[in-house]
């Protein structure tokens, strides 16, 4: 059989630092001379070497990978007995103990046998540390390294969206994204009110004024693996992980390598009955590259990477370009203690990819009493187009210009980064403190005019519009100059932008306690400093900005008791706050309003249980409640494209009971099934309430709400040349405070009850086949069933409703020596033509050439 590269190394445990604290921690431990162990890993089926294995000393940081041959040396071992771990993706795990001497060498081999991709999976979010995938309480996934390498220049989007429970919903471009776990978020512009958690080494990386993550922006070439959990799995973690946490663990290498690469793809025409005048310019183009340099020599290892990017856009608008520095860089102290640096520059420029083209017909109802009807439909093939027109009878036309194509010129920069700090010290065999100090930067600034005359955009409100040259006679007609439904006038060198620094710190303590029990117990806080045009307490000022800070301070407990040798218990109770340094808001100029919950704060308890009937299979189920406080924007928000935002003084925290039970199953070393059932509760559960007659929106809190399903995985592996897996996930997401006339836009939906923009049908599918040492061939798709509601385009026919799509990728890997690989990728074979969020087409067919370097 062919030689088995690993696919990620293992991450270490999380570590919470804040480095001061190392003055006060106890002597280190003194040993003698240290020894040196050295063997090698060998499949069982026929003793090849297996390349890529992580072997390990419990207790102790010392780790290395095994060589080409299968071969490792550990160096600076203590010297005494030391229990030695060996794990690779594809095998079962297996540990040995051994006693090492003084100065001297030991030897040890290991032989592993094979089993699903799924079962050797190795998960450190579900306790904040290493557990064996059978032993988990929860429900997580992890994507490997080689999964993430199937494509050039990957995305963290593009990563994880074959997970089950896991949609992303896409705008185009880098303008907006967003990421839901079994319903937990709908789509909203910027990513407002995420439920979804991400971090970077354990850092976290949302923007806090919203929640969001630019998904798509996210680059993964520096990444070793990802971990997704799930419900009650992230109540560790705080408020705005309620839904579920998405950890990425960035690359560190074991030996010294230089690693380059570049990727060049078009985007294909749309089909004929498209006819967008964005295609008629020729054929949009996108290109990636990328370089990077590390080593692991003596105490210090590290790793630098640059990449960059280029997007014509595959509409109009939504053109790109990104830059992006990764550092990571760890120092051994010595066996017991290390600090690590984990870092990142990420910058995004690019088009505001607004909906496609529409037309509103606007008519003026004399009443009783006097009003606007207003019916809005897209315009037929011109999908990959952006402008709006507008027809209308009697007096509208006096307001309202019969065309806008003022879109083409917004952009969006984006800038994110990182600098995370690490401390960790083994202090004894029992007992391990992590510190943390991390800094985080977000910017975001939208420039909405950068010619050098005024623009009208057809909605905005608060400018009165004057007679303008480009479109004739305009006027702002009404009793009320300020209402959003009116245009509105964009000066040149208008824009909106919000800045974040955020300064935190934490500290984790781990502690066996005896055999049966096993503490954590932590603290994290931070502070965040916000600069912002559009989401402070005071009304909003074109160009001027103000300032408002948040604090947050949590502390947990945990404890994992062992019950029996099959039954273990893992409990948790995490206690959060978080506030605002505002407690008035200014409604209109001059106007305040009190605040009725600047802070807010929660108890969050779990309790998880796993059952392992066998060596093969295991039953868990848990409990848990979480929370999360309001963001800035869901509080404070004033505009938001064609919609203005009311603010709402009266906005609370939402919080969520979930209920979760499961089982893994590995039928032999060639099939595996995992299944897990799920309810989440919402109570007052904050949701975005459109007044589409006045194009304005608020952030509510809707008393209950409901979502419920179920959840597979099937990994199957018939051979070691050839790997499956299918992923399907029911959904049922009601809003059981529904009431008729509440809230007139979704009232036109198919199911008014239902909870916008959570599918109700999910699927995924992946095949891999070694075709010969050096090609390996991939096909995989994705479903997403039609949305049942939605918060915008209402009708009751569902017509022009996000999802109903089938999309099938295919590509090849080919390595031409152990040094140089090649590419070829087909994303949507079909050239489907259908949309993730509402009004906004989604990607259409590409084709992606790519090369990559290692030494």
């Amino acid at each position: 059989m062919k030689k088995q590269q690993a696919k990620g190394y293992g991450m270490k445990r999380l570590a919470l630092s804040v480095t001061f604290l190392a003055s006060s921690l106890s002597p280190l431990t003194t040993w003698g001379a240290d020894g040196v162990l050295k063997g090698r890993v060998t499949d069982k089926a026929d003793g090849e070497g297996v390349v890529g294995a992580a072997v390990s000393i419990a207790g102790t940081n010392i780790a290395t990978a095994t060589d080409i041959d299968g071969n490792f040396v550990l160096r600076n071992v203590p010297p005494k007995q030391q229990k030695v771990t060996v794990s690779s993706i594809g095998y079962a795990p297996t540990t040995q103990v051994i006693a090492v001497g003084d100065g001297q060498t030991a030897t040890l081999n290991f032989t592993l046998g094979q089993t699903t991709i799924m079962a050797s999976e190795v998960v450190v979010g579900a306790a904040l540390y290493k557990q064996d995938r059978l032993d988990v309480p929860v429900t997580a996934n992890v994507v490997s390294k080689e999964k993430i390498k199937e494509q050039p220049n990957p995305t963290l989007d593009a990563v994880v969206q074959d997970v089950p429970g896991v949609v992303v919903s896409r705008a185009g471009g880098t303008s907006s994204s967003n990421l839901q776990i079994r319903g937990s978020n709908t789509y909203n512009g910027g990513g407002i009110g995420t439920r979804v958690n991400a971090f970077y080494d354990g850092f976290p990386i949302n923007n806090p004024e919203s929640g969001e993550i630019v998904w798509q922006s996210v680059n993964m070439n520096g990444a070793d693996k990802v971990e997704v959990l799930k419900g009650a799995a992230a109540t560790l973690y705080g408020s705005g992980a309620m839904g579920g946490v998405v950890n990425v663990t960035g690359h560190m290498p074991q030996k010294m390598e230089i690693r380059a690469g570049s990727s060049i793809g078009i985007y294909d025409d749309p089909p004929s009955s498209d006819e967008s005048e964005y295609y008629k310019t020729g054929t949009p183009v996108f290109w990636n590259t990328y370089v990077g340099v590390g080593n692991k020599s003596g105490k210090w290892t590290y790793d630098v990477l640059y990449t960059h990017s280029d997007d014509d856009g595959y509409r109009q608008n939504a053109w790109n370009y990104m830059n992006d520095v990764k550092l990571k860089a760890r120092y051994d102290i010595d066996s017991r203690q290390y600090i690590q640096l984990s870092t990142f520059y990420n910058s995004t420029v690019g088009g505001y990819a607004y909906q496609w083209p529409s037309n509103t017909d606007v008519n003026l109802n004399f009443g009783p009493p006097a009003s606007f009807v207003v019916n809005q439909t897209p315009i037929e093939g011109k999908s990959y187009d952006i402008y709006r027109t507008y027809s209308s009878a009697m007096f509208v036309p006096l307001v309202y210009s019969n065309l806008y194509d003022v879109y083409t010129d917004d952009m969006i920069k984006r800038q994110n980064a990182l600098v995370g700090l690490n401390y960790v010290n083994l202090l004894s065999d029992n007992l391990s403190l992590d510190t943390r100090l991390y800094y985080t930067y977000n910017a975001t600034r939208i420039e909405y005019n950068r010619t050098g005359i005024d623009q009208v955009y057809p909605t905005g409100g608060g400018y009165i519009t004057p007679v303008h040259p480009a479109y004739g006679i305009i006027i702002g007609a009404g009793l009320n100059p300020n209402a959003p439904n009116f245009p509105s006038l964009k000066t040149p060198g208008q824009f909106n932008e919000t800045d974040d620094n955020r300064y935190g710190a934490g500290v984790k303590l781990d502690w066996r306690v005896n055999d049966a029990h096993r503490m954590l117990f932590g603290i994290d806080a931070n502070i965040v400093d916000t600069r912002t045009t559009q989401v402070a307490a005071e009304y909003p000022v074109k160009g001027a900005f103000n300032d408002i800070q948040e604090k947050n301070f949590a502390a947990f407990l945990q404890d994992e008791w062992k019950l029996s040798n099959k039954l273990t218990a893992l409990m948790s109770l995490r206690y959060d706050w978080s506030g605002i340094n505002k407690d008035e808001v200014e409604e209109t100029p001059g106007v305040w309003k009190p605040i009725n919950n600047p802070s807010v704060d929660a108890l969050s308890p779990r309790i998880a249980l796993n059952y392992r009937i066998s060596d093969d299979t295991a039953l868990r189920a848990s409990w848990g409640q979480s929370f999360r406080a309001p963001t800035l924007y869901e509080r404070f928000v004033r505009e938001g494209g064609i919609f203005t935002g009311e603010m709402n003084p009266d906005l609370n925290k939402e919080t969520m009971t979930a209920w979760e039970a499961g089982f893994f199953k590995q039928f032999s070393d060639k099939v595996s099934i995992d299944v897990a059932g799920f309810i989440n509760d919402y109570d007052d559960l904050i949701q975005s309430i459109i007044d589409y007659d006045n194009s304005t929106f608020m952030y509510r809190n809707i008393t209950k709400a409901r979502i419920w399903g179920i959840e597979t995985s099937l990994n199957y592996r018939p051979t070691t040349d050839w790997n499956m897996s299918v992923g399907y996930t029911y959904m049922n997401a009601k809003n059981r405070s529904y009431e008729l006339g509440e809230d007139k836009t979704l009232d036109k939906n198919p199911d008014p009850e239902w909870l916008p923009y959570r599918p109700e049908h999910t699927a995924s599918a992946s095949v891999t086949w070694k075709a010969t040492k050096k090609l390996t061939l991939n096909v995989n798709g994705r479903y997403v069933g039609k949305y049942k509601a939605i918060s915008y385009y209402t009708n009751p026919e569902g017509e022009n409703y996000p999802g109903d799509f089938v999309v099938f990728n295919a590509g090849l890997k080919y390595q031409f020596n152990k040094n140089v690989s090649g590419s070829l990728v087909c994303n949507n074979i079909n050239n489907t033509q259908y949309e993730e969020a509402e009004w906004f087409r989604a990607p259409n067919r590409s084709f992606i050439a790519g090369i990559d370097l290692t030494y």
